[in-house]
This record gives structure tokens, C-alpha cells and sequence, in this order.
């Protein structure tokens, strides 16, 4: 039902056939490399040591290299899937992690019980894919629903959102978050235009911040453990919100706009010149 694989210099539970994270974990060694740099860079500039929130955390594939790169901060790991959480708060304990809290909920708008994919840790398929939102016709059993704001530890300075098309309604429940703390943010959107990443683009903007496309591969350069797998989705693409202050130097698309055209992935992948000489 798991298999175990070594990334990052971590050792990482997964679910065997888990098609994408673990898959990538176990064949190349990395799952969306850039957007671990990317968050490790903004957190290195950081003066002092603070939180780091994870939501849709999965088995801790960006969350635990975070943790393990910053060892001073605090992880906050969000997961609401009851298997993954669990398999979560193994891989931080393996790896003697003690830096991260996992916390076994769906993030959202409001305090309160919602429903949630129950999808078998024997299962195939992508285990990144299930929300609220998306039951992926899989049964669901009752999860609690907290809001950032409830959770959100002193000095929060990045949060990830990846919580297939549920975003905008956990960004609801973030007002005190984006108001006071003004961390940077990563939130993936859809590849096409979508409404839920407009209403994120409207608060994150009318908040002052400033917003860039920024479009991940899952698997960044050619491995050394094999090339890519055929017909694996490539790409995730996200929005990238900085408060004033966090300058980042990676060639990202600016936003300017709630109504902004939407990229083709290939016009985000500016930053990639600094690994060819990785590849």
C-alpha cells in the first residue's frame, strides 16, 4: 500500500500507486523543484525565523524540504485527507522533523465540518487532485473546515494554496492574515481562465500586493533517474502575490489586472535559464 523513496535528502513515505507526487519523488527525485527554491529563496532573506503554512500539504514533498532547509522556522502543514495526513506526520517523524505541525482539516472560509474525499491509500491514481470542491467521485467522509486565521502562528511569512480550485474560499478566511501579517503567497490556479483565481487576483491586489504568473513543472530538468514519464501531466500553474518589500529577481509574468489574460505555460518558464547548467 506504501512505498518509500529518498528526495531531498529525506526519506518520503507515499502511496505506491500515487501516479504524480510520488511517482515524480521515486522516479526523478524531486517533485516541483522551483517552487521549493522559490520559497526557500524568499524565506532565506527573511531577518528572523518565522512560519511557513502549507495547505494541501499532501505527504510533505515541498512542506518537509522546507522544514528541513530551515530548521529555526515553524511548518504548518495542512492536509485533509485522513490517509495523506497521516502518512504527512510519519514522514516529518522519520525524518525527525520536529519543526512541523500537521494539522488534518480542510482549510476554508469558516469554522465548521464539511466533506471530504476518502480515497484509499491502496488506490490508483493522483492523490494531489481531491478538494471540497472536487470529490473525483470517490466517497467522502466528515473533515473539519479552520480558516488560516485561526491557525496562522506570529510572523507567518509564506503560505502555499494548493487546494484544487478551493483557493478563493480559503483566502475568505484569511482577511487577518492578508491584512496584518502580509506573508507571500503561492496559489495554483487552473491552466485556463477561471473565476475563483479572479477573485483571488482582486483581494491579493486591492491588498496592495504585487502579482506574478508563475508556471512549475513537475519535474524541472532531465533526471538522472530516467526521463519523463509519458503522458504525465507537466505543469502546474500558480499565482505568485508579494507583499511591498520581497523583491524576487525570476523573470515572472506580472499581473496587473483581475482581468488579465491568462498565459500560455511556456511564456512562465523565464526563471528555467538558471538550471540549464543542471541539466
Amino acid at each position: 500500500m506504501l512505498d518509500i523513496t529518498r528526495a531531498y535528502g529525506l526519506d518520503f513515505l507515499f502511496p505506491e500507486k500515487d501516479t504524480v507526487i510520488g511517482a515524480s519523488l521515486r522516479t526523478y527525485g524531486e517533485f516541483a523543484r522551483a517552487e521549493l527554491d522559490l520559497i526557500c529563496e524568499i524565506l532565506g532573506r527573511e531577518p528572523a525565523p518565522g512560519a511557513y503554512i502549507d495547505v494541501g500539504a499532501n505527504i510533505g514533498a515541498i512542506a518537509l524540504p522546507v522544514a528541513a532547509r530551515f530548521p529555526g522556522w515553524s511548518v504548518v502543514a495542512v492536509e485533509a485527507h485522513r490517509g495523506l495526513s497521516g502518512v504527512l506526520a510519519a514522514n516529518a517523524l522519520n525524518n525527525r522533523l520536529y519543526n512541523v505541525e500537521v494539522i488534518q482539516a480542510a482549510a476554508g472560509p469558516r469554522s465548521q465540518l464539511t466533506r471530504f474525499p476518502s480515497k484509499a491509500l491502496s488506490g490508483e491514481g493522483n492523490y494531489g487532485v481531491m478538494s471540497v470542491g472536487n470529490h473525483q467521485g470517490f466517497p467522502t467522509e466528515t473533515v473539519r473546515m479552520c480558516t488560516l486565521d485561526e491557525i496562522a502562528p506570529s510572523r507567518t511569512r509564506f503560505v502555499k494554496l494548493d487546494t484544487e480550485g478551493f483557493e478563493a474560499q480559503v483566502l475568505r478566511g484569511a482577511q487577518a492574515v492578508v491584512r496584518d501579517q502580509r506573508p507571500s503567497w503561492i496559489l495554483e490556479t487552473r491552466l485556463a481562465p477561471d473565476e475563483a483565481a479572479r477573485f483571488c487576483m482582486k483581494v491579493l491586489l486591492e491588498a496592495g500586493y504585487r502579482l506574478f504568473w508563475f508556471a512549475v513543472p513537475f519535474v524541472l530538468r532531465h533526471p538522472l533517474r530516467g526521463g519523463p514519464r509519458e503522458g504525465a501531466a507537466v505543469a502546474d500553474l500558480n499565482l505568485l502575490a508579494l507583499p511591498n518589500g520581497v523583491d524576487l529577481d525570476w523573470g515572472l509574468p506580472s499581473v496587473t489586472s483581475a482581468e488579465a489574460p491568462w498565459p500560455e505555460l511556456s511564456e512562465a518558464y523565464g526563471y528555467q535559464s538558471r538550471y540549464s547548467a543542471q541539466q
